[in-house]
């Protein structure tokens, strides 16, 4: 398919970027053929792609896997994608789905093998996506995304920065992050007023293992719920949501050796994951 602008393709189609999508569609191929290449495909893979968007990523990834599933939410141009755009790609197939209720699950049982996934995340879906897909990740063998820089930064933040969170923590526990590369505004049609970051995520996390992952979840959400008070404030006044009492949680942080007047966001991984285990194991009886 012989390339076609973004601009020029809307108005084949007739389109006009959706800000209520978070539309910003790709101008370059070099840099769309980049983003598809930092996947890795062998040709035998199936890739959901999340956003498809006018097709930059799709028409590279249809020459690079075996089976792409392309999501696209907004009708319209998930229409002009199968007429037009990716007509002669049959490997192709186009679900107008939001991502946020896909089965990934599902489809890799089906097939009988992990999925590859990729996409440019719109900003407002960008952590409620991450994490569903954190909850599905025996579904995924390896994810590149496109974020907002500000949410590239709080996933690959560390202990001690104001971007550590939340999503800093539980994100760097079920996967290994690695910045590949920046896309300025001017790789965009139309151009974002941010940075977006291209990051690779394998769901292997390296860390210490958590005995309950939904209890480490628990943990670190409640122990991030009052950032700026300490542990002992945090987590000892609402030791009962953790089935626990504050006599349990200032004996459980004594015996790790962690100060009870450190606040959450000095805590490593590692510290929550042993953290939650020994929460764990003083809940449980006998």
């Amino acid at each position: 398919m012989p390339c076609i602008s973004p601009k020029v393709l809307c108005r084949r189609l007739g389109l006009r970027p959706k800000k209520s999508l978070g539309q910003h569609f790709l101008l370059h191929p070099d840099q769309a053929r980049r983003i598809v290449a930092a996947l890795e495909l062998g040709g035998s893979e199936t890739v959901v792609e999340i956003g498809a968007g006018l097709g930059a990523l799709t028409v590279f990834l249809a020459q690079a896997a075996a089976q792409i599933i392309a999501l696209e939410m907004d009708a319209q141009l998930a229409q002009g994608l199968r007429s037009e755009v990716l007509a002669t790609f049959p490997n192709v197939k186009v679900i107008t789905q939001d991502a946020l209720n896909f089965d990934f699950l599902g489809l890799s049982r089906s097939l009988g093998h992990p999925l590859a996934v990729i996409g440019n995340l719109p900003y407002q879906i960008t952590s409620p996506l991450l994490f569903k897909l954190i909850g599905e990740k025996p579904a995924i063998s390896t994810m590149v995304f496109m974020v907002q820089q500000e949410v590239g930064q709080r996933l690959l933040a560390g202990p001690g920065s104001k971007d550590y969170g939340i999503l800093s923590v539980l994100l760097q526990y079920h996967t290994r992050m690695e910045r590949l590369f920046t896309l300025g505004p001017n790789n965009f049609y139309p151009p974002p007023q941010v940075d977006s970051l291209v990051l690779r995520l394998q769901p292997d996390g390296t860390t210490l293992p958590a005995e309950d992952q939904s209890f480490l979840t628990r943990v670190v959400k409640l122990t991030f719920s009052q950032r700026r008070k300490t542990l002992k404030n945090t987590l000892a006044a609402q030791a009962a949501e953790l089935g626990s009492t504050p006599e349990q949680i200032l004996n459980t942080l004594e015996q790790l050796a962690i100060d009870p007047q450190r606040r959450a966001e000095t805590l490593s991984v590692d510290d929550f994951v042993r953290l939650s285990n020994a929460l764990q194991q003083a809940r449980e009886p006998g």
